[in-house]
């Protein structure tokens, strides 16, 4: 998979103005989407208004306003739309739109992050340990079940690098996960290649899934034959749970669940049960947004608790990681998933984001080992 020449040209020059863009490619798809916005994000609802691309904080209420790319050109494959008015329509609407693909058709920059991002305080192996030990203790209390800690570490770029270089390997390396690049001018960008959906919601049904559970991937054909010890399953069960937990505080009692199974992600094996609910209206989807988000594979449970001590404890500023982001109101639907395996880049340092679910039992040996080898999913395009 690659980006049409012309299509990369057009988010060069949509960068080299200053525009918000994101570049996607979906879970077993064969063609890169994007949106460019206009100068500023838009902080509004995820399920009102127009089309375009969400990038919410781990911290951001689901159901509240979040950042949005408010798409002003809408690129599938190599085919534009331009948005006019409350349409989009297979010619430029305006004149900044003209400019921007006369703009295109002259010249190509590379795409790069802004540098104004804060950057994320850096977690050591021995001070990770502690958090860990920490939180199993605070386990044993009684304080909450499960607590998900994580750390940012931080990798150079090469000055040259170009941010569409990235996502193409990435894209091409994880044909299974969702793959993006959000840039936000003058202060980051994000690339991201999850496995992770946290709602989608297309036809008036929705479809989530329960993600947890952890182990380097091993070296068998069949996953079926994949063992798990208990710690593990129910650490899954627990995130399976907090579903359940949401559908009943939304009112939903209609909705089909199946697994757990074992699913294959980059060099990774997890647990995954996988929720239906049929005839979903725009408002009902908004709530259970919000009561899924975040979810108890990211934060733990109960949320409340889990999330006040990471506040307390973790010791660095989430930003996007482990919030949520995707195309909404696209296509006649809206997919949103969590800002799993990604990374935060602000000028040349790619800042990656790691973490685990820690449960009464957890080792933190094991734990920071869990957290290196998730390094290696974004990690692993910045080495070829």
């Amino acid at each position: 998979m690659a980006i049409a020449e012309i299509i990369r040209r057009l988010l060069a020059a949509a960068d080299r103005d200053r525009r918000p863009l994101a570049v996607w490619r979906r879970p077993g798809g064969e063609h890169v989407e994007a949106v460019v916005g206009q100068r500023e994000f838009a902080a509004r609802p995820v399920f009102n208004g127009k089309p375009g691309f969400a990038l919410a904080r781990f911290d951001a209420p689901g159901d509240g306003p979040v950042e949005v790319i408010e798409a002003d050109i809408v690129v599938k494959g190599s085919a534009l739309r331009f948005a006019g008015g409350a349409r989009l329509n297979d010619t430029p609407s305006n004149d900044a739109q003209r400019a921007l693909l006369d703009g295109a058709a002259r010249t190509t920059t590379p795409v790069r992050a802004g540098m104004s991002g804060r950057t994320p305080a850096i977690t050591d192996e021995a001070t990770y340990h502690a958090l860990v030990a920490d939180a199993v203790a605070a386990i044993e209390a009684g304080r909450f079940a499960k607590v998900v800690t994580s750390r940012a570490e931080p990798r150079p770029l090469p000055p040259d690098t170009d941010l569409l270089d990235l996502f193409e390997r990435l894209a091409k390396r994880y044909p299974a996960a969702f793959v993006a690049l959000v840039t936000r001018p003058g202060r980051d960008a994000w690339l991201v290649a999850t496995p992770e959906t946290l709602l989608s919601w297309r036809g008036g049904e929705l479809r989530t899934m329960a993600l947890a559970g952890t182990q380097i991937r091993p070296d068998v054909a069949d996953l079926a034959t994949v063992t798990w010890v208990d710690k593990l399953i129910e650490e899954q069960a627990i995130v399976a749970r907090d579903i359940r937990r949401a559908f009943s505080t939304c009112g939903v009692i209609d909705y089909v669940e199946s697994g757990p199974r074992t699913v294959r992600a980059a060099n990774l094996v997890h647990l995954r049960s996988e929720f239906v609910v049929p005839d979903v209206a725009p408002d009902l989807a908004a709530r259970l947004l919000g009561a899924l988000h975040p979810t108890a594979a990211v934060c733990g449970l109960p949320k409340a608790e889990a999330a006040a001590y990471l506040r307390e404890r973790e010791g660095y500023d989430r930003a996007c990681y482990a919030g949520f982001l995707g195309p909404v109101n696209m296509d006649g639907g809206t997919d949103l998933f969590v800002n799993l395996r990604t990374s935060q880049i602000i000028g040349d340092t790619l800042f990656l984001y790691v973490g685990g679910g820690i449960v009464a039992g957890s080792d933190p040996a094991t734990e920071w080992a869990e957290t290196v080898a998730k390094t290696r999913t974004v990690g692993a395009v910045l080495d070829t």
